[in-house]
C-alpha cells in the first residue's frame, strides 16, 4: 500500500509541474526503443541545439559560433573545468539557481559540475526508466550501498518518501556484514538493492564463508555501480537474492551513461541524454570496432553548464549490433589505472579481476604496477592460502618473460574515501 501511495504521490507533484519527469521518461523509451531515422534525427537537433546555446551563452564556447560542427570542439577533462570553471557557466542561468553535483574525490580533488532544473529532472526520468530495466518499481524499498556522508545525507522526509534504506559501506567488517544480511531476511517487504560492486563482492564472500544459502527472496532487482561487476560476484547475487544483477555505468557530474541489459553483460548505451564517442588513447581521432578507447561523451541536457566532448577518464570497447545500434561491451576503468605488459602493450584489467575468482583463500587483492617490468599482488589472505607460486607463474605468462611479479602480504586494503577499493593500480602512469 505505501509503494502505491508513494508513486501516485511522485506522478501527481510530477502532473502538477507540468509532467516534466513523465514527458521525459516517454521521449527516452522511444528514442532507445527505436533504432530509425526519426529517433538519429531528435538526436542530432538536440546536438546542434546544444552547440548553438553553448557558443552563444558561455565564454569558454564562445569562439566556436560559427560553428555546428561537433569535431571542432575541443575535448574537455576534469582539469580543463577546473582551470575555467566560471567560463562553462551558461549566462542564461542565475549560478544560484543551478544544482552542484560533487564528486566523491576517490582520484585526489572533489570536482563539482552545476546541473540545470531540466538535467536534474531528466537525470531522474533516465533513473526511473533504467531501474525498471532491472525490476526496480517506483516506491519500492531500496537499500543503497555506499558512502554516506553530510555531503549526500538526505533528510528523513526524503528518505521515507524515497523509502531508501542508507547503508554505509564505510564498515565491512564481519559484524556489520552479519547483522545486515540478518536484517534484510528479517525484511519481508519487495526491495532493490543498489550499491558499489565491490559492496557486494564483500557481502557474498561473507556470506559464501559463513554457509548462507540466501538471503532474500524479496529481491526485485540488484544494480551495481561505481566499479567492474565481476562474474563471480554475478552468480554469486543471483544465488544469494534469487535475482539477476546489472551493472550500470554513471558518474555524478553526468548521469547514467550506460546500463548492462537483462541475460547480456555488454551495457546498453543511453544515447536518448548522451552524445557518445569512442576515442584513442593518444588522439583525438575515433577508434575502430573492438578496440578500447576513451570515452568521451557530450551532455544534451545540461544547458547551466554545458559539457561537449568530456573525456569521462574511463575506457570502453564499442560492439555494433546487426541493428547498427552501438553497445559498450566493456568498461574498462579510469584510464589511470590500465595497466601494460613488458612489452609495453595495454593490457586488460579483466584480466586480473577474472582470472582471481579460482583463489578463493584471498580474502582481498590489489595488483599494482610499479614500472614497465615490475608489478606487484598486494594480498589479504586466510591462513589456508598456499598459491603464491602459482599464482605468480599464472600472470608472468600475461605480462611477459620480462615482468617480475613480487607478493605482498597485508591484514586488509585499505578503501579509498569514496568507499571503493581499487582492485587494480598504475602507479608509473601516476608518476
Amino acid at each position: 500500500m505505501l509503494q502505491q501511495a508513494r508513486e501516485r504521490v511522485f506522478w501527481l507533484y510530477d502532473r502538477f509541474k507540468g509532467s516534466i519527469v513523465k514527458n521525459h521518461l516517454s521521449d527516452i523509451s522511444t528514442i532507445l526503443n527505436r533504432m530509425d531515422d526519426s529517433a538519429e534525427r531528435k538526436t542530432e537537433d538536440r546536438l546542434s541545439a546544444l552547440l548553438t546555446h553553448a557558443s552563444d551563452t558561455t565564454v569558454y564556447y564562445a569562439s566556436l559560433q560559427d560553428s555546428s560542427n561537433l569535431q571542432d570542439y575541443p575535448v574537455i577533462n576534469k582539469n580543463v573545468i577546473r582551470e575555467n570553471y566560471d567560463q562553462f557557466i551558461s549566462r542564461d542561468f542565475d549560478r544560484n539557481q543551478l544544482k552542484p553535483a560533487v564528486t566523491s574525490g576517490s582520484t585526489g580533488t572533489p570536482f563539482k559540475v552545476l546541473h540545470d532544473r531540466n538535467k536534474v529532472l531528466r537525470n531522474t526520468a533516465d533513473t526511473l526508466y533504467f531501474s525498471s530495466l532491472a525490476g526496480y518499481e517506483l516506491g519500492q524499498r531500496l537499500y543503497y550501498l555506499k558512502i554516506w556522508n553530510k555531503t549526500n545525507r538526505k533528510s528523513w522526509l526524503s528518505l521515507f518518501m524515497q523509502n531508501i534504506v542508507p547503508v554505509d559501506v564505510s564498515d565491512q567488517s564481519n559484524s556489520f556484514l552479519e547483522q545486515f544480511a540478518e536484517h534484510l531476511n528479517n525484511d519481508k517487504a519487495p526491495k532493490s538493492l543498489l550499491g558499489y560492486a565491490s559492496a557486494f563482492e564483500v557481502l557474498c564472500s561473507y556470506l559464501e564463508e559463513k554457509n548462507i544459502e540466501k538471503v532474500t527472496s524479496k529481491a526485485k532487482s540488484v544494480i551495481t555501480m561505481s566499479e567492474a561487476l565481476n562474474n563471480v560476484t554475478k552468480q554469486n547475487i543471483k544465488k544469494y537474492f534469487d535475482c539477476q544483477a546489472l551493472a550500470r555505468y554513471s558518474n555524478i557530474e553526468n548521469g547514467i551513461l550506460a546500463q548492462q541489459m537483462p541475460d547480456d553483460d555488454r551495457y546498453a548505451l543511453n544515447r536518448a541524454s548522451y552524445y557518445f564517442e569512442l576515442l584513442k588513447m593518444n588522439s583525438n581521432d575515433p577508434v575502430e570496432l573492438g578496440e578500447p578507447g576513451r570515452i568521451v561523451v557530450t551532455d544534451l541536457f545540461n544547458y547551466g553548464m554545458p559539457l561537449i566532448r568530456y573525456d569521462t577518464g574511463d575506457i570502453g570497447i564499442f560492439e555494433q549490433q546487426e541493428s547498427g545500434e552501438l553497445l559498450l561491451a566493456r568498461v574498462e576503468g579510469r584510464r589511470m589505472d590500465m595497466i601494460y605488459n613488458s612489452r609495453g602493450k595495454l593490457v586488460s584489467s579483466y584480466i586480473i579481476t577474472n582470472n582471481m575468482w579460482k583463489y578463493t583463500e584471498i580474502k582481498q587483492y590489489q595488483f599494482i604496477q610499479k614500472s614497465a617490468n615490475d608489478y606487484c599482488f598486494r594480498l589479504s589472505v586466510t591462513d589456508q592460502f598456499d598459491c603464491e607460486e602459482e599464482l605468480v607463474n599464472e600472470f608472468e605468462q600475461y605480462f611477459g618473460e620480462a615482468s617480475q611479479i613480487e607478493v605482498e602480504y597485508v591484514s586488509e586494503i585499505p578503501l579509498l574515501s569514496s568507499g571503493k577499493r581499487k582492485k587494480v593500480v598504475n602507479e608509473m602512469y601516476q608518476m
